[in-house]
């Protein structure tokens, strides 16, 4: 491993763990998660005003997640392709390793919200809902609520763009922390929008944008010890 690369692999890790134990307080703690979702909660309804927007959850939810899934098929395509295509050939490795990350990435996120006990703020006693809410990791005899949501699925979509960064980092830096801020950028406002429908906890949010930051770094890791592997002096 190269000394640049352990400098990264350190910054990584270091951040993961700091961030790791904030997210679990913020999870286990519950007052920032309520703060946020009481501010597009209707106490007089009694409900999420802009669950049953058509506009959000068209433009929000249906819209947001088909650009990132068809981006991901899309990429998918040209690494195919890539193999009788000459101007593709040199993007074929980058195109697969982002393409193999976000996957894998979404579906350590939307496997983990399948079996997920937690229940999401518009099923919540508090917000209207029959479920009740208890802290993250924490043991439970009896779930009164639907669950499966925690962590965000939606939001994973966007930050599995993120791939690209590890995919690009190496090779043209300046395209990947543009790739890193579009995948931000997406993930943010996709976390937004269910946070504004009442659909998630801020805290769901961020631990999708963790678990998709994880899930790359430890492709990466691997990747860069096959690489070595393959040639020594690297």
């Amino acid at each position: 491993m190269t000394k640049p690369y352990r400098r990264f692999a350190l910054i990584n890790l270091v951040g993961l763990v700091l961030t790791g134990l904030l997210f679990t307080w913020i999870s286990r703690n519950g007052t920032l998660d309520f703060a946020v979702a009481n501010l597009f909660f209707d106490n007089a309804t009694q409900q999420f005003p802009l669950r049953i927007s058509h506009a959000l959850d068209f433009w929000g939810h249906t819209v947001l997640k088909a650009i990132t899934v068809w981006a991901w098929v899309l990429c998918i395509g040209l690494a195919i392709v890539s193999n009788w295509i000459a101007i593709l050939k040199p993007w074929r490795r980058l195109l697969t390793v982002f393409v193999v990350m976000a996957g894998v990435a979404a579906f350590v996120v939307q496997t983990l919200k399948g079996a997920s006990v937690h229940s999401c703020p518009w099923d919540i006693i508090t917000f209207g809902g029959q479920a009740l809410w208890f802290p993250l990791f924490e043991t439970v005899n009896h779930v009164t609520g639907p669950g499966r949501c925690w962590p965000g699925g939606h939001a994973s979509g966007g930050f599995a763009i993120i791939a690209g960064y590890f995919a690009l980092r190496e090779s043209n830096h300046q395209l990947a922390r543009w790739v890193l801020a579009i995948g931000m950028a997406f993930g943010i406002v996709m976390s937004l929008v269910q946070m504004a429908r009442g659909a998630h906890f801020l805290s769901h949010n961020l631990w999708s944008l963790w678990l998709v930051w994880v899930t790359c770094f430890v492709i990466d890791v691997v990747l860069h010890a096959v690489q070595r592997g393959k040639n020594p002096a690297l």
